[in-house]
């Protein structure tokens, strides 16, 4: 993804608020029109219009509260963060001590951060330095903090200098200004270009005692030299996606403005969004268990064992079927059925046995599995996805779409051995 700054209107420069960001005032002005429409016609729809309305303000007091709490000790509101989980966070902490505590909690799933970084493949920079956050994730999950801090910035640096060729100038050598992000929540004045002040600042004297910022000039140069802790580990894991976003948002910023959407299209998407929102907060969790009658039969269980039969017998055009969207792109069906072999090849699957499926998440499906791998007994669990055909994450049964793994790694569906 090679980029390239905007100029003109698209030029960015810190939000004070989430609601300060272009796509947030565009879509409420277009709302205001829409509530306006349905005091004359289409009445049934204005509910629909003020649930939107309503999920675009909490969207904004969500982000701009983390911020209040969050953003004076460097902590960013990234695209990864889940909206639902910060609004728990913030109403459930007092002080800007426990809601941090709580976020790192969040990173230290394994299972979250798995999601996390392999939506990172996306990007290409970070796709070539996989094995440098791979390797920072073990050490992460370690405990193992100042390699895996170390890692990071590596990354990030790598990143930001390959990103915009012209400019050749690693994520070390920008100034904050230079790291505003333009319609995007990483933007706010108090996200990444806050955080970039401490990254970039200049420490030449040894720091003897603890540090908890990412302060990447004393690191790299050995004057900060105790920094092994979760905190400054996560906030480099935080300072990635955020870059990640920075990345994304410049490419959107410099791209050619496309035609506006005409009203149908802006209403359907309004609509989708809102049954989007319906569907999450009414969904709750269930498992099904290979005990429990018509077990072989259910989709699930009938899909996930598509998947494992295509893996076990190397049919490996079948097994790319499952493959994420991010990361099958343009790829032709004899391309995508190689890089399932390149994949799961290594990994040899025999004697499996379904254990259960688990809607665990809205869009999610957990399935267990007791199998032979590489000839050793292992229980075995990953996730499908179900993604719409444009690449968006859909409603099971309401949308046209397909269920891909959420995690495109053989060796990360090993959860023990016997």
């Amino acid at each position: 993804m090679a980029g390239k700054s905007p100029k003109g209107p698209n030029k960015p420069s810190a939000y004070g608020s989430a609601a300060d960001l272009p796509s947030y005032r565009e879509l409420t002005q277009e709302i205001q029109g829409f509530k306006l429409l349905t005091l004359f016609i289409a009445r049934g729809q204005r509910e629909e219009i003020l649930v939107v309305e309503r999920q675009m303000k909490r969207l904004t007091r969500v982000v701009d509260d983390f911020y209040e709490r969050l953003g004076p000790r460097n902590w960013i509101f990234h695209d990864m963060l889940s909206v639902d989980s910060i609004e728990q966070l913030l109403a459930e902490t007092s002080d800007a001590e426990s809601a941090e505590e709580r976020l790192i909690e969040m990173y230290r799933d394994p299972e979250t951060m798995k999601w996390w970084t392999m939506r990172l493949r996306s990007y290409q920079g970070l796709r070539e330095r996989l094995h440098q956050i791979e390797r920072a994730r073990e050490h992460y999950d370690a405990e193992q903090y100042d390699s895996c801090v170390l890692h990071l910035i590596a990354v990030m640096d790598g990143f930001v200098n390959d990103f915009e060729p012209g400019e050749r100038q690693g994520l070390h050598s920008r100034q904050p200004g230079e790291m505003a992000a333009w319609d995007s929540v990483v933007g706010h004045h108090m996200g990444l270009t806050h955080a970039m002040a401490t990254f970039t600042k200049t420490i030449k004297k040894r720091v003897g005692e603890e540090v908890f910022e990412l302060y990447r000039h004393g690191i790299m140069h050995g004057s900060v030299v105790r920094f092994d802790n979760v905190v400054v580990a996560t906030k480099a894991w935080n300072m990635l996606f955020a870059v990640a976003d920075w990345a994304t948002a410049t490419t959107k910023a410099a791209e050619t403005k496309e035609p506006e959407p005409s009203w149908g299209e802006i209403w359907s998407a309004l609509k989708r969004h809102a049954a989007y929102n319906k569907y999450q907060r009414e969904f709750a969790a269930t498992t099904v268990e290979s005990s429990d009658p018509g077990f072989a039969t259910h989709e699930m269980v009938v899909l996930a064992s598509e998947f494992l039969r295509a893996w076990e017998h190397g049919r490996w055009g079948v097994v790319a079927k499952f493959t994420p969207p991010i990361l099958r792109g343009s790829k032709s069906d004899g391309e995508a059925a190689r890089s399932a072999k390149e994949t799961f090849e290594g990994q040899r699957l025999s004697d499996w046995t379904i254990i259960s499926v688990t809607y665990d998440q809205a869009i999610t499906v957990e399935i267990t599995v007791q199998a032979h791998l590489n000839g050793q007994l292992a229980d075995l669990r990953f996730r499908l996805v179900f993604w719409t055909h444009d690449g968006e994450v859909g409603i099971p049964g309401q949308d046209e779409g397909s269920w891909s793994l959420a995690v495109w790694a053989p060796r990360t569906f090993l959860q023990s051995s016997a």
